[in-house]
């Protein structure tokens, strides 16, 4: 389609600011959305283990990527720290 397109829920307001508000045309383009990559670092130390703080990790882990994917942030990873083995990748960014 060429040519200008009249937003009409913004006509009203566009009236009543005495026809200075002129945002009244419809974007054509749809916005860039920008992607993130976002990592979750765990801790899985003995103090995590000693307190009993593993579930609620885990609760805490699948909370927040549920309300990222909701949320469409991106790419998200896991990684673990803080046992012998040092740092870990548990779920690697996709690109």
């Amino acid at each position: 389609r060429s040519g200008k397109r009249i937003n009409l829920k913004k006509i009203i307001p566009f009236i009543a600011s005495q026809f200075r508000r002129d945002k009244i045309w419809m974007r054509r383009t749809a916005p860039v959305k920008r992607t993130y990559q976002v990592l979750i670092a765990v801790d899985n130390s003995e103090s995590m283990t000693a307190i009993g703080a593993q579930s609620f990790a885990r609760e805490a882990l699948a909370m927040i990527w549920k309300a990222l994917a909701q949320l469409e942030v991106g790419d998200v990873g896991v990684i673990k720290f803080g046992d012998e083995g040092g740092a870990s990748v548990l779920h690697a960014f996709d690109t």
